[in-house]
């Protein structure tokens, strides 16, 4: 990837992908398609949640595999993709959006 990368999340919020994020994401954290993975995580996750530490970040969830979640963490300040990876937990604090399908 030679340019920067766009993405919308489920609320039409963008945010931007660089190149050095990409490659990052690709290769620190085994994602193969790092470009559909996050639009797949922006546009479809089950949780939002603000960074406990970085007020201004934002970390969205999504279901991977059993027990796994598809993690994409932006900075609502410079609209930038932070980073994006596979976890075992929920990251981050307080709840800024769930999806209904949890709420019931």
């Amino acid at each position: 990837m030679s340019k920067e990368t766009h993405f919308k999340d489920k609320d039409g919020k963008t945010f931007i992908l660089s190149s050095t994020g990409y490659e990052h994401i690709r290769r620190e954290h085994c994602i193969d398609d790092p470009v559909e993975f996050i639009k797949d995580t922006l546009l479809d996750p089950f949780a939002i949640v603000e960074d406990k530490s970085k007020h201004d970040r934002w970390i969205y969830h999504k279901d991977f595999r059993r027990n796994l979640y598809k993690v994409v963490v932006v900075s609502l300040t410079d609209k930038r993709i932070k980073t994006a990876f596979i976890s075992d937990l929920v990251k981050g604090g307080k709840i800024i959006w769930l999806s209904k399908k949890l709420i019931g």
